[in-house]
């Protein structure tokens, strides 16, 4: 097999990179379907996969070309590979990347992210991969500018994800690389996190607004207050059956030892107005006092809201203040510190080294142009051009955000989590075998910041709901 750099990638192999949430398609189909069924609460992807190691070449790196979309002072990222010759034994190389080969047992499936994940035998759709956000705009027609909303998903457990900063970068306009060289010391615990809110250094956010608790059935609540609700046929503390029968911000558990399960509040709610469409962005969840130090800030990087994927209209699909208008919906994920320990433990690794990061997200399929949106696709196997201690993989549930050690492919829900990464300019890229060959699934630059999750979903760019 030939390195994956085609003439159309060639001339884009800087895309500056993770979901986790996770979640996105590459497919301009309609995004009703995952919008109708979730105005209740969807659940954020948090269960854990396994680990893999040794996913990087040693060999000589080709030089990558700037794309259009990316901030042209970042450093591009430098191909790792050209063939698969020039990877380890038992690698393939994927766009410069140097990818575990897939195995011929685990054969590539999808499942349903509005169904809980059930698996389906719907054929894995790969014809977006190698497409940037730019490619995946051009011609399409609709709204300049949307209301950007959803609730703060959280990566493992914590507290409700209230009182967090959402902020919407144009891509083109932010810049990390400016807090480079930044290290946190005792007389500076938070230099490497105050340089990257720095708007005078990384850029100035197209917006910002703080989520909210997301209590529907108390009027003075700030959910309500701010119009940010969503008509649901539940309530708080109401019994249900799935996490789509509780409103926005809500998820069905047993609570207090509750004999059924009920509608509890777990994700903050938000709503960013004239967020622009067709246009790459990077959305920042940041945790605020006296909180901050439960939250790892987390960035969904390279996202972009097409113009004919808004929301459909109306009461049960849109907040109370924007029915009728035009409105896209976004769940971003923030992590907690807790979980940022237990992976890198639970695999057996060190802590996470101070200045590292972690590059989190699915693999999911490009939908189906006009029908379905991306499926999540179970046993793909990830690669890293810049490694870190290596990369977890989790365990088909949402609820369970523990790494599976014996794992080295995707669960049913495509998650994968590369730890301990060195920050700077990264590609991730993924591989599976479908058919009766080794295929590919994408890949993605990312610029990894400190102490934070990158989220990134291949091969598209383009948020879905994972429930």
């Amino acid at each position: 097999m030939v390195c994956k750099l085609s003439a159309q990638m060639s001339a884009r192999l800087l895309i500056i990179f993770t979901g986790l949430a996770f979640q996105t398609a590459c497919t301009p189909s309609d995004n009703t379907a995952a919008d109708s069924s979730s105005a209740a609460a969807d659940t954020n992807g948090t269960g854990t996969d396994a680990i893999s190691t040794g996913q990087d070449s040693t060999a000589t790196a080709d030089s990558a070309v700037a794309d259009a979309n990316s901030s042209p002072d970042v450093p591009p990222f430098q191909a790792k590979c050209t063939t698969d010759a020039t990877c380890k034994t038992a690698q393939v190389c994927e766009f410069g990347v140097c990818v575990s080969k897939p195995s011929n047992t685990e054969k590539l499936n999808l499942s349903n992210p509005l169904q809980d994940n059930q698996a389906v035998a719907d054929k894995v759709q790969l014809g977006c991969v190698g497409e940037t956000t730019a490619d995946l705009a051009k011609g399409v027609v609709g709204p300049a500018k949307v209301t950007m909303w959803g609730r703060v998903d959280r990566f493992g457990s914590g507290v409700v994800t209230a009182d967090v900063e959402v902020a919407v970068y144009e891509l083109s306009q932010f810049h990390p690389e400016a807090c480079a060289g930044i290290v946190n010391t005792d007389a500076a615990p938070d230099a490497i996190e105050n340089c990257m809110i720095d708007e005078s250094k990384v850029g100035k956010p197209l917006a910002k607004v703080i989520a909210v608790l997301p209590n529907v059935d108390k009027p003075t609540d700030a959910a309500v207050v701010n119009g940010w609700d969503v008509a649901s046929a539940k309530k708080a503390d109401e019994q249900c059956n799935t996490h789509l029968d509780c409103p926005l911000g809500y998820e069905c558990r047993k609570d207090n030892g509750a004999v059924a399960n009920i509608c509890v509040a777990q994700h903050g709610v938000y709503a960013i107005e004239n967020v622009p469409t067709n246009t790459p962005i990077v959305v920042r969840v940041r945790g605020l006092p006296p909180n901050k130090p439960s939250w790892h800030d987390s960035y969904l990087w390279d996202y972009v809201l097409l113009a004919n994927r808004t929301d459909v209209k109306g009461a049960g699909t849109q907040p109370t203040k924007y029915v009728g208008t035009d409105t896209y919906r976004v769940n971003p994920t923030i992590v907690g510190e807790g979980q940022w320990q237990l992976v890198p433990t639970t695999m057996g690794f060190n802590d996470i080294t101070d200045g590292n990061g972690v590059i989190g997200g699915r693999v999911r399929d490009c939908g189906v142009d006009g029908g379905r949106g991306g499926f999540a696709i179970h046993n793909a196997r990830v690669g890293l051009g810049v490694s870190g201690q290596g990369i977890a993989y989790f365990n088909d549930s949402e609820d369970n955000t523990v790494p599976v050690k014996t794992r080295g492919a995707t669960d049913l829900i495509g998650r994968f989590a590369a730890v301990d990464v060195p920050a700077g300019p990264n590609r991730i890229a993924a591989a599976g075998w479908m058919d009766s060959a080794v295929v590919s699934l994408g890949s993605q630059d990312v610029y990894v910041i400190p102490n934070a999750l990158m989220i990134v979903t291949l091969p598209g760019h383009i948020p879905t709901l994972n429930k």
